[in-house]
């Protein structure tokens, strides 16, 4: 193989990657010069974006739907407040360790905490839960929900229990969020390119046969989800920030419902299908939103919004059951030159002299 096949094979492994960020990164550029409330709808679907790539790094791989992920989003969301609210917020707080009631740290260190307190949690659960397969584990992941759920109500030492924590220092604008967008999208395009990601997909296809050629599936399903709750967690910790306030409701089945919908529209085996997933869903569920207020020439109607999203999750689910991409990544753009026919040839001259 010489140079040049050597590049453009580079060039097709990494595309699905760069192609990916490129058009999050236009998407950006294109909106970020808009109106505030427009603004405001960027910043929520790229913290969507990071909640959804994070789901796909373990659902996407695994063919294990978990309804459960809102718990390191909720984990993430409540160490980023920890860390971040001013010291006189936190006075009541008094489960929390003395430095951390007394002091802050930078957004930035309370994101990568949060994602590590994430990935702490859901190593600890991966032991039993990567036991079970199909429902059993989706029910798993749900009870999982539940417990945090009920602990974040309850624990008012650590969570200040219904009441929530507030004070969260904002992100000012979508630049703030973007960089973690394309990261965890870096982050999951690494992983399903590894050796690692590519043993889990295999037994995603045939879990009998992976097993067979030596794929221990309960270790790479616990790494995966590991992987997919640290990205979950930073995101958790970016919607905190996005929202300034958060509580145990913020953290339950609205969301969860959602990101799902945002995997299952885009096409839950591929990267392509999370980000493509995310942006459409992002973008029909702001429309919906102003028609549901009346902005779009027809009467204010409350629920607008809900049941247009459930209508289109099952238009898509009859007409495209593998997603708008159709679970593949974006194709590597191929120039096709049209072989111009050569003239033809005039017969040639006859040799023979008249008779």
């Amino acid at each position: 193989m010489n140079a040049s096949d050597r590049r453009a094979a580079v060039a097709r492994r990494l595309w699905p990657l760069v192609s990916l960020l490129l058009l999050v990164s236009l998407t950006t550029l294109v909106l970020a010069g808009g109106s505030p409330s427009l603004q405001r709808v960027l910043l929520t679907g790229l913290v969507d974006l990071v909640l959804v790539v994070g789901r796909y790094c373990f659902v996407g791989q695994s063919g294990i739907i978990s309804f459960g992920h809102a718990a390191f989003m909720a984990a993430g969301a409540y160490t980023m407040a920890l860390l971040t609210i001013p010291a006189p917020l936190k006075g009541s707080l008094v489960a929390v360790p003395h430095t951390v009631r007394t002091g802050t740290v930078s957004p930035l260190i309370a994101i990568l905490l949060a994602g590590l307190v994430a990935a702490l949690l859901a190593a600890v659960v991966s032991i039993p839960l990567m036991r079970l397969n199909g429902l059993s584990a989706g029910l798993a992941t749900v009870s999982l929900l539940i417990v945090v759920r009920v602990v974040s109500q309850n624990w008012d030492q650590l969570t200040n229990g219904l009441g929530g924590l507030y004070g969260i220092p904002p992100i000012a604008d979508p630049w703030a969020a973007l960089p973690w967008a394309l990261g965890a999208i870096v982050l999951a395009f690494a992983y399903q390119s590894s050796r690692f990601g590519l043993r889990l997909r295999s037994s995603r296809d045939d879990e009998v046969a992976a097993r067979s050629i030596g794929v221990h599936v309960k270790l790479e399903r616990g790494l995966a989800f590991v992987v997919s709750a640290f990205v979950t967690g930073v995101g958790g910790a970016l919607y905190a920030r996005s929202v300034g306030a958060i509580n145990p409701d913020s953290f339950f089945l609205d969301i969860t419902f959602v990101v799902i919908a945002m995997l299952v529209v885009g096409g839950t085996t591929s990267l392509a299908g999370a980000v493509v997933g995310t942006l459409a869903l992002s973008a029909i569920s702001e429309l919906l939103r102003q028609a549901e207020q009346g902005s779009l020439l027809v009467p204010a109607q409350s629920g607008v919004r809900d049941v247009g999203l459930a209508v289109v999750v099952l238009v898509v689910l009859l007409l495209r059951p593998q997603g708008l991409t159709g679970g593949r990544e974006l194709p590597f753009p191929t120039v096709r030159l049209r072989r111009r026919s050569a003239a033809p040839s005039p017969p040639p001259a006859s040799t023979q002299a008249p008779s």
